[in-house]
């Protein structure tokens, strides 16, 4: 839960508090002495206190409109404004501030927040500017001046999203989104509940109460009130459902069976709960007993649970200390039943605004809410990818599922596309309203060039590629090269981006962007020049997938080490060569085959030697297809290019000289089983021979023919052609040993 609405901005919890008698008559009994503009102050702070926000702006505007009001006064009708989700009038209260003297650092970035909210974008980079004169090293006004052209971005968004209305919303808050089964779990300030219609003091309206909907396709319709025994007399909010446990996660006031744990200075804190779903009476499912998060502290709030699709890490939201500002984004293992001690999401996600909302998906991208990453409104929707590393670089979703008003709570469906979220923009029922929505990777621009690393200057005819972080090439992504060696890129956005630029006569060169963090518009390839080089992928022998942390190393005649590379994501390496020179590649990777290839630039012109390597696994029982060890028909004598793919076998059982292999030969399906049977041991032994004649031990090799019962090419018999028969006829090795 902490909504927007109720506690976002500070990140403190609620109770619906009234202001208390007593301190109404301590202020009724005031000395004499106090003018009456210190006692409407002094009401006003008391009002704050209980988050009655409406009190004290409607005390703070009877003080600005006796034309006698101070820049604090101004500055606390603004914040008043701001509680209350009225950006408009907490501009004007900041533009008569300003109008009084110079704005301090905070106060500027407090009016540059609001010009934005209310869509003032060229206004409000002027402000963050401004921020830089004085705080020179300030990170967040820093942040929305990374990229010249974020608002313009932002606000052309992704065309393949949507949003659209559904039917469930009230003119009250609605909120706090989970799928349970075909159910759409929300909350509803529509007074339905345990609670009734008793009002918060903040807004006006009631608590919270959790509501069920039925999902009908990409919409969902008939609300109806959970039971008293999840719903309670306060708050009951934001929910997360675990598919595997059965188990419902959600955030409510620290109550449990009617025990209130309250901080020390005696404010309510909200804590997350949990509830399993068990069979009860005539085998229909019921709500077990409830049981409190093992880190709830009354001290400070504990919310907006979500579970991980595999239901081993709950992430949710506090402000206890050790996080980046307000409400940070935490997560908590489980260890075998027990939920380990809560880990800080880190600086990539959390800043010292209000991180909210999370929401993993099934691939592991984090969805979340956040008033302190560069954004179009209050609260925009972000993303990251969660790595073995951690998250990757927060991106903004972009309209048009954000807006200059608060856009939070993303949820998405099985297919990770469809969806709903919350936001209070206008043209809804009510101050929060729920919202359907389709959701793509949104797309950007990457613009650069390729220059020569020496003289800096431009670079034609290269050759650009995009790969993502994983090594897939982006085959979506549309490149344009531009004279002067500029090029365009329009992609997805994902993190990170793997580009290479390559250009004969030139080492290729790569470079890792990362669009939440890196500068997109002047990305910079530089290349070096060679006169003779040696370049190439080494990828897995049966996925063609690139593969990373692979040992490649360049070797001279005499077998002496010269350069030695790891692999990235993207497979590559590179070397640069001499020219009239003999060399050796070798490529270990451990689990796999060690490869050797011989180069030469002996008698060639300025070149590059591009050489690919196809690793397979190294493990008893893997079968690899050699290329090009075929038969004539009716035959079994090695022909001359199936002696060259021999060769190649030859040095990788030199390269891994504790293997043994098992060759296989096989027959297409022309001719008598029997006589097949028998060509295919003929071939196998051939190739076991040829094998011996080139050095390799005996005892290291086993023949095997299967004649036709193994084809490749299933076809019939009568119909396949001479090709596919071709295909049939072929020598394989297993690994019997290794």
């Amino acid at each position: 839960m902490i909504p927007t609405r109720y506690c976002a901005a500070t990140g403190k919890a609620f109770g619906g508090r009234s202001i208390p008698w007593t301190v109404v008559l301590a202020l009724l009994i005031l000395p004499a002495s106090m003018n009456a503009q210190k006692f409407k102050q002094r009401m006003a702070e008391t009002a704050a206190e209980v988050f009655d926000y409406p009190k004290m702006a409607a005390i703070y505007q009877d003080i600005t409109a006796s034309g006698k009001a101070t820049p604090d006064d101004w500055r606390r009708l603004a914040l008043a404004y701001r509680r209350m989700g009225d950006p408009l009038k907490a501009e004007a209260s900041y533009k008569q501030m300003a109008n009084m003297g110079p704005l301090g650092v905070e106060d500027r970035l407090a009016y540059a927040d609001v010009l934005r909210d209310n869509g003032h974008y060229s206004e409000a980079v002027e402000q963050y500017k401004a921020v830089l004169v004085t705080d020179a090293e300030n990170v967040r006004a820093k942040a929305f001046l990374q990229h010249p052209d974020l608002f313009s971005r932002l606000i052309k968004g992704n065309t393949r999203n949507s949003v659209r209305t559904v039917p469930i919303n009230s003119p009250q808050a609605d909120l706090g989104l989970t799928v349970m089964e075909d159910l759409l779990i929300f909350s509803s300030a529509r007074g339905e509940g345990v609670g009734g219609k008793s009002d918060y003091n903040w807004d006006g309206q009631p608590f919270l109460n959790m509501y069920t909907a039925l999902l009908k396709g990409q919409t969902a319709e008939a609300p109806l009130v959970l039971r008293k025994d999840i719903n309670h007399r306060y708050h009951d909010g934001t929910a997360s459902y675990d598919s595997l446990a059965k188990r419902l996660y959600f955030t409510r006031d620290n109550v449990w069976y009617g025990t209130i744990s309250k901080a020390a200075n005696g404010e309510l804190k909200l804590a997350i709960f949990y509830s399993d779903i068990k069979v009860g009476e005539f085998n229909q499912p019921e709500w077990g007993a409830l049981a409190p998060f093992e880190h709830n502290d009354p001290e400070y709030n504990t919310g907006h649970p979500c579970i991980s699709p595999e239901g081993r890490r709950l992430y949710f939201v506090s402000d206890r200390p050790g996080g980046q500002g307000g409400t940070d984004i935490w997560y908590s293992d489980n260890l075998g039943g027990e939920w380990g001690a809560p880990k800080n999401m880190g600086p990539k996600v959390n800043t010292s605004g209000n991180e909210m909302y999370p929401y993993v998906t099934a691939d592991s991208v984090l969805y979340f809410s956040s008033n302190g990453h560069p954004g179009l409104g209050g609260y925009d929707l972000f993303y990251c990818r969660l790595g073995a590393s951690g998250p990757g670089g927060v991106l903004n979703i972009g309209a048009p599922l954000n807006s200059r008003f608060d856009d939070r709570n993303l949820i998405l469906m099985k297919d990770d596309s469809t969806g709903f979220f919350v936001s209070d923009r206008e043209g809804g029922k009510g101050s929060d309203d729920i919202y359907g929505c389709t959701v793509h990777p949104p797309m950007m621009t990457i613009r650069g060039r390729v220059v020569d690393s020496k003289t800096r200057e431009p670079l034609d005819g290269a050759r650009i590629d995009l790969r993502n972080g994983a090594g897939r090439f982006m085959d979506e992504a549309r490149i344009v090269m531009l004279d002067g060696g500029r090029f365009e890129i329009e992609a997805p956005i994902t993190d990170p981006y793997v580009i290479t630029a390559t250009k004969n006569g030139y080492l290729q060169n790569t470079v890792n962007i990362s669009p939440g963090t890196d500068a997109l518009d002047d990305v910079v390839l530089a290349l070096d020049k060679y006169d003779y080089g040696a370049e190439g992928v080494v990828m897995h022998g049966e996925t063609m997938a690139p593969i990373a942390g692979a040992k490649v190393g360049l070797y001279d005649a005499e077998d002496k080490l010269l350069s030695e590379e790891i692999t990235e994501t993207d497979g590559r390496y590179s070397f640069t060569l001499e020219a009239e020179k003999d060399y050796r590649i070798k490529v270990d990777k451990e689990g796999f085959f060690k490869q050797t290839a011989r180069i030469s630039t002996k008698g060639r012109p300025s070149t590059i030697i591009k050489t690919d390597f196809k690793l397979f696994p190294l493990d008893v029982g893997t079968v690899v297809r050699l290329d090009n060890i075929y038969y004539d028909l009716a035959k079994w004598a090695i022909r001359p290019d199936a002696a060259l793919e021999l060769d190649k076998l030859v040095q990788t059982l030199n390269d891994n000289p504790t293997v043994s292999i098992e060759l296989s030969s096989h027959t297409d399906c022309r001719g008598k089983d029997a006589y097949n049977l028998s060509l295919s041991e003929k071939r196998a032994k051939s190739a076991v021979e040829y094998l011996i004649k080139q050095g390799i031990a005996k005892e290291r090799l086993t023949s095997k023919g299967y004649g036709e019962t193994k084809p490749v090419e299933t076809c019939d018999c009568t119909k396949c052609n001479e090709d596919q028969h071709q295909r049939n006829r072929r020598t394989e090795f297993k690994v019997l040993g290794k």
